[in-house]
């Protein structure tokens, strides 16, 4: 694998609950609410089934963010961010484009603008565009959100809990009591929607929108 360029790492809990599932609103009783915000994220999942950690992601059109699951810990997951920087991007990123698509060739002008890097990674990646209305909120030193989102013909509710250390996730959780929604991270979701749709006969999304 290509060396990693840089990382910093974070503890993080991701549930999708349904409409009778009560974690949300105990979120936004717990927590204090700071910003809200629209986005629309462009997420290129890796084809290769060696590069599932990998999370990649065009972040509102204007940023390249991959991050890397590096284990689970019961409950939590930890993640590292391995590369973040606006477009155009330095040919630093290559070898993180390496390890992430092994079978991706840089091409002239792909680190230009986030269409260009779209395209050359389109043989290799699976486009997945997800719009969200995201509140974030923090309590002591750790972080949540939660997210209304559209992807791939589905709306739904995310939310998440984040922290640079394990104890202030493991212990919300702990207090919440069990059994615990599943922590089912970004990725593993819109794969799971690719699968859906393809079972069912819709059209091909790895492929840049009209």
């Amino acid at each position: 694998m290509a060396r990693i360029l840089k990382w910093d790492k974070t503890y993080e809990y991701r549930a999708w609950p349904g409409p009778e599932d009560t974690l949300a609103a105990t979120i936004r009783r717990d927590f204090q609410s700071q910003q809200m915000e629209d986005r629309t994220d462009d997420y290129l999942l890796p084809v290769g089934l060696s590069a599932l950690t990998f999370l990649p992601k065009i972040r509102a059109g204007k940023k390249f963010e991959i991050k890397q699951r590096i284990r689970t810990d019961a409950a939590v997951e930890i993640w590292r961010r391995i590369f973040s920087e606006k477009f155009p991007l330095n040919l630093n990123v290559q070898p993180v484009l390496e390890a992430v698509y092994p079978s991706a060739a840089l091409t002239e002008g792909a680190l230009d603008t986030p269409g260009r890097l779209v395209r050359m990674l389109m043989p290799h990646a699976f486009f997945c565009r997800v719009r969200k209305t995201r509140l974030s909120l923090r309590k002591g030193a750790c972080k949540a959100e939660i997210t209304e989102i559209e992807a791939l013909g589905k709306e739904t509710m995310t939310v998440a809990l984040e922290c640079r250390k394990l104890s202030p996730v493991a212990d919300y959780l702990l207090a919440q009591g069990s059994p615990l929604l599943p922590n089912i991270d970004y990725g593993t979701w819109l794969r799971a929607q690719i699968k859906r749709r393809s079972s069912i006969g819709l059209v091909d999304d790895r492929r840049w929108p009209p």
